[in-house]
């Protein structure tokens, strides 16, 4: 990144992203349980016979399971956008500062 992107950036967009991500992870946290306890739940308690009952109760737990691999990667993508955000806020804040600094060093020294 250069110095005037970090310097002029606007960051409300990744804000919006790790919004999005945010409300991502909360519906996959949702149809998670609702596999586990709904979907899983059925199919455990099921009186199945045969090849399919074995086949069909996999299938349904492996799917549940995917919903609860889905979350925490999910998850992981919002956590990194939220860690970068507010690395970039910071620097983009210190940045700023500094050359506050700077300047009011600078104007002070041809004043004199």
């Amino acid at each position: 990144m250069d110095l005037d992107t970090l310097r002029f950036g606007n960051f409300a967009s990744l804000g919006t992203a790790i919004d999005d991500w945010t409300r991502v992870v909360g519906n996959l946290e949702t149809l998670g349980k609702n596999a586990r306890e709904g979907l899983k739940g059925l199919a455990d308690k099921a009186n199945w016979a045969g090849v399919n009952a074995t086949v069909s109760r996999e299938f349904i737990t492996k799917t549940a399971g995917e919903f609860t691999d889905a979350h925490t990667e999910a998850s992981t993508i919002r956590n990194i956008l939220k860690d970068t955000h507010e690395e970039l806020v910071s620097y983009h804040e210190q940045l700023n500062e500094a050359i506050s600094r700077g300047l009011k060093t600078g104007s002070r020294r041809t004043s004199q």
